[in-house]
């Protein structure tokens, strides 16, 4: 009898999580957009993850444990910048 009504909508305490999904999958369809090469996406996706971490309790402990991955989340942005930057000029240069 304490079960919850299903409104279909996301619990208000999930939303940046849920959202943090989203942007995660969207950089999945950035990232095969861009590289068109399954190694350069997961490399890709996992820096993704690193930031989708945070919102999930053991896995920002597993990360926060590790200095490289501290430093992976925190160069990650800039990673992903110059993969993008190198198949651009790849791709220019054919």
């Amino acid at each position: 009898m304490d079960e919850q009504p299903k409104s279909g909508k996301p619990p208000e305490n999930n939303a940046l999580a849920y959202w943090a999904i989203i942007g995660t999958t969207a950089l999945l369809c950035f990232a095969w957009l861009l590289t068109g090469s399954l190694m350069l996406t997961l490399a890709i996706i996992v820096l993704g993850l690193l930031h989708l971490a945070r919102h999930f309790p053991d896995a920002e402990a597993f990360v926060t444990s590790d200095p490289l991955l501290v430093w992976l989340r925190r160069l990650s942005p800039l990673i992903i910048l110059c993969i993008a930057t190198l198949i651009l000029a790849a791709r220019h240069l054919r």
